[in-house]
């Protein structure tokens, strides 16, 4: 089954509504697609509608942020949309992101490039993230282009880069399943440890309940690959795939061959 389990919308930092962008999965091939935005699932109803119109397959999701000394980001799949502690929990998330957005603005604002509410667009109403941060600074002129304003003021290092905090990645593990959804370590290859600390860290979330490996990810090795899959293997996990859309330099996956895909 082709698919890919791991795309954004702008309910979260990517550029495109939920139907827009399973559109986009659908006309790439995918058969079985979860829309996994950051900390909110305000967008799966939309997603639902768009799947079910072109015949494909939206699974519940959501992207939980979480941090275990480096950002660790665990992908949620299958939950409870109602379950009442859960929903709790995404409420707590979503501050933490807004009070991290704010003040990012608040910085830009001491460096002389204010961003009025009115120029983050329809993202007002949803989650404000720098990806939404970055074309506004565009639209007023601070900056050339989206990327040149990412790098310049918005990320790791740069003079309004604000880095985030919240939870251990056990704890959104334990949310997950406590609202019967199952847990996936989204791009275990961008985590910044080395080999060694990485695979001590995926037992430790094993240990703790996780469900899988996002093991096939945009531009994977294939040693990496290999070597998570096996890892997963050993633990008693299953394997995903997935692009983590955002907007069109990105890809989305729908390569059956080379990425297995759970349907949960």
């Amino acid at each position: 089954m082709r698919g890919d389990l791991h795309i954004h919308s702008y309910y979260s930092d990517g550029l495109y509504s939920p139907a827009e962008v399973i559109k986009r999965a659908a006309e790439a091939g995918c058969e079985v697609v979860s829309l996994t935005d950051h900390d909110t699932f305000d967008g799966v109803d939309e997603a639902n509608e768009a799947a079910k119109s072109l015949g494909i397959k939206n699974v519940t999701g959501a992207e939980i942020s979480s941090y275990a000394g480096t950002k660790v980001h665990i992908l949620a799949y299958g939950f409870s949309r109602t379950d009442s502690r859960f929903n709790s929990f995404i409420k707590e998330q979503k501050k933490r992101r807004r009070e991290r957005a704010e003040k990012i603005l608040a910085k830009l604002s001491d460096y002389g490039m204010p961003v009025p509410p009115s120029e983050l667009g329809s993202c007002v109403s949803r989650e404000i993230s720098r990806p939404h941060i970055a074309l506004a600074m565009v639209r007023l002129g601070y900056e050339k282009d989206f990327m040149s304003a990412m790098k310049k003021w918005l990320l790791r290092g740069a003079p309004t880069y604000v880095p985030a905090s919240g939870i251990e990645p056990e704890v959104a593990i334990q949310e997950i399943r406590s609202a019967g959804g199952l847990s996936v370590l989204a791009h275990p290859v961008r985590i910044e440890l080395d080999s060694y600390e990485k695979t001590a860290l995926i037992k430790r979330l094993a240990a703790a309940g996780l469900n899988g490996i996002e093991a096939v990810y945009k531009r994977s090795s294939r040693a990496s690959v290999k070597w998570f899959r096996e890892l997963a293997r050993s633990l008693g996990l299953f394997v995903t795939a997935g692009a983590d859309f955002h907007a069109e330099r990105n890809e989305i996956i729908a390569r059956p061959q080379n990425n297995p895909v759970v349907l949960l």
